[in-house]
């Protein structure tokens, strides 16, 4: 799907939804990361959504200089309230 396809299907929504960041794989949308409010939402390339918990906890994983060190972890689990419906 295409950035335009996702940008529709949010705002058809009608949830007050602000997008993020949007990730590509090959000029496709491969991960759309938005919030509502304090939620967060993030949107696989089928359209499946899945929100953040609360409970943020840490991990460990590299960070920009490839340095693995301590970073806050924001667990998702799986909430089709917010799938996407493609025309």
């Amino acid at each position: 799907m295409k950035t335009k396809d996702f940008e529709t299907a949010i705002a058809a929504l009608n949830a007050d939804i602000v997008i993020d960041e949007m990730k590509l794989r090959h000029s496709d949308v491969h991960q759309v990361i938005a919030h509502q409010g304090d939620k967060g939402i993030v949107w696989d390339e089928h359209g499946r959504a899945f929100t953040t918990r609360e409970n943020a906890g840490v991990t460990i994983a590299p960070n920009e200089e490839g340095i693995w060190s301590i970073v806050d972890a924001h667990p998702v689990d799986r909430d089709n309230l917010f799938d996407l419906k493609f025309d």
